[in-house]
């Protein structure tokens, strides 16, 4: 005889699964064009189909669960629904994004029991890999990892007895020079061996803390497989010139190396072999106590579950339909037609490669160099952002992240205020002292709305949402001067002419953007 409350509960898990798909199109179009354009998460297109494959693995082990609401976990559905709606209203994919594969569990726990769950942790909880790192973690941690790695390679180069200097991320060769860059900085090794560990554990291990062990040693193998990667580069760099360390073999060094490191996990299986498994960590029975009444089971007891299930992503549904509501707020010339003089200032602009505006978060930007009559100089960034929806797949980058990675190192980091600027009045902005050598440079940066202005880039999210929300329409900015410390100036006297520059521009900037707004 059929189970017709199981039969009703996987209709309704259809349902909610349509609903959740159109509901959350949005960071799901984000995450599977990441999966599209960046080849270190390429392997995202494999992560639900596993996922869906232990899923039918599971089915006879579903059919014999009882099915209960956990309502203890609706505040936190409900918080992570809100938290999901902040992130698409305040184009932030870095919260929409990691609130996919979260909520996929939330919704399955509240309206099937913790039980499901429990069973099916393995499927969902794996979903995680589908997710793109947060840039202001994968900048931090990448940034650790180039360092790492920058170090490392320059030693097993230095073992064959060839002249090298690391600074940074820097390689010198002393006949050329490499540059450890973000996509050299491990990471495109460790998520994917990551995942490949849980899943080697998943099949292969049955002790719990050899499963933990397997999965813990893919980040030293993934560094060490990127070391290796690095070391060759430099070593046949110097004897074959700067070629090799560009087009086919780069590539395929790092698809070859990938499977060194594949290689290296399997290996360690088969060394953990020979330690025998502890009593107490046994494998766990997958097979749960079977309820011989399951089939008289009431299907009531998830309707109410389902439906404030459904009316919550028929709300973000709503709310998510609505990033199409308001039109781009377009500049006339684009930013880069910004005035090259101002207030006494007189400036020349420079190239800003298309790429790095994508990557920065930014759709279009201005760079120039300006000085005044008294000599003082203070190069201007501004990042421009249309929209206060979701419009790629990036948000502004901090410098905080940015500038490190060139070589600099921040002395400083802090909240400064700067005085009497036009309209905003007092205002915070964050401020940075960084050195490389002899130089010396001060940072500002902030980012800002039509009418709101903030150093954080949390909070400036949250503007975006409430603009959003409002149905007021606003554009983006991100605006950094730099001004280099001449010999022996004091902070003070830097941070005074820092000051009355972003004083003078401000008003400008402003009378530009209104002046220059093209209305729909």
């Amino acid at each position: 005889m059929r189970n017709k409350f199981w039969d009703e509960a996987w209709v309704k898990a259809c349902i909610l699964l349509g609903l959740f798909i159109a509901a959350y199109w949005v960071p799901l179009k984000t995450i599977v064009n990441v999966w599209w354009t960046d080849e270190d998460y390429s392997y995202g297109f494999l992560i639900p189909l596993f996922s869906a494959y232990l899923l039918w693995e599971k089915r006879k082990v579903l059919r014999s669960i009882q099915f209960k609401t956990a309502w203890p976990v609706l505040p936190f559905l409900i918080f992570f629904v809100l938290l999901s709606l902040y992130g698409i209203l305040g184009s932030s994919g870095n919260i929409s994004m990691p609130a996919v594969p979260i909520l996929i569990i939330l919704f399955t726990a509240f309206c099937f029991g913790m039980e499901t769950i429990r069973r099916l942790i393995m499927p969902l909880g794996f979903l995680i890999f589908m997710i793109r790192i947060p840039p202001s973690i994968e900048g931090s941690l990448g940034l650790y990892l180039k360092q790492i790695s920058s170090k490392l390679g320059g030693a097993i180069i230095a073992l064959f007895n060839i002249s090298v200097n690391v600074s940074g991320n820097i390689i010198d060769l002393g006949v050329t020079q490499l540059q450890v860059v973000d996509a050299c900085s491990g990471m495109r090794y460790l998520f994917p061996l990551m995942a490949l560990g849980i899943v080697y554990a998943y099949f292969f291990e049955k002790v719990i803390w050899k499963r933990v062990f397997c999965v813990l040693a893919t980040i030293p193998i993934a560094v060490l497989t990127n070391t290796l990667r690095i070391g060759i580069t430099g070593i046949l760099t110097n004897y074959y010139g700067p070629t090799v360390a560009q087009g086919f073999f780069h590539s395929f060094s790092g698809w070859l190396l990938f499977m060194v490191a594949l290689a290296c996990l399997f290996l360690l299986g088969r060394i953990l072999a020979f330690f025998p498994p502890e009593k107490a960590a046994i494998q766990l029975s997958d097979t749960p106590k079977v309820d011989t009444q399951n089939e008289s089971l009431p299907s009531g007891s998830i309707n109410l579950a389902f439906i404030i299930s459904a009316g919550l992503l028929v709300l973000v549904l709503i709310f998510s339909l609505s990033t199409k509501a308001l039109p781009p707020v377009k500049i006339q010339g684009g930013i880069a037609s910004f005035p090259l003089e101002f207030a006494g200032w007189q400036g020349r602009s420079e190239y800003v490669d298309p790429e790095i505006i994508i990557q920065s978060g930014a759709e279009e930007s201005f760079s120039g160099i300006y000085q005044n009559n008294s000599g003082d100089v203070v190069s201007l960034y501004v990042g421009y952002r249309s929209t206060a929806f979701l419009s790629n797949d990036n948000f502004f980058h901090s410098p905080t992240v940015c500038i490190p990675s060139a070589g600099w190192i921040t002395r400083e980091t802090s909240i400064h205020v700067i005085k009497d600027v036009p309209f905003f009045g007092d205002m915070k902005v964050a401020k940075m002292l960084i050195e490389k050598g002899l130089d010396k440079q001060l940072v500002y940066f902030w980012f800002q709305t039509k009418d709101k202005a903030t150093h954080n880039k949390e909070i400036n999210r949250f503007h975006l949402a409430v603009h959003a929300i409002k149905r007021d329409n606003t554009y983006d900015l991100f605006i950094r001067p730099v001004a280099s410390l001449q010999r022996n100036e004091t902070i003070g006297n830097a941070e005074a002419r820092m000051d009355k520059f972003v004083r003078d521009m401000m008003g400008t900037m402003l009378g530009f953007l209104k002046e220059r707004q093209i209305k729909k």
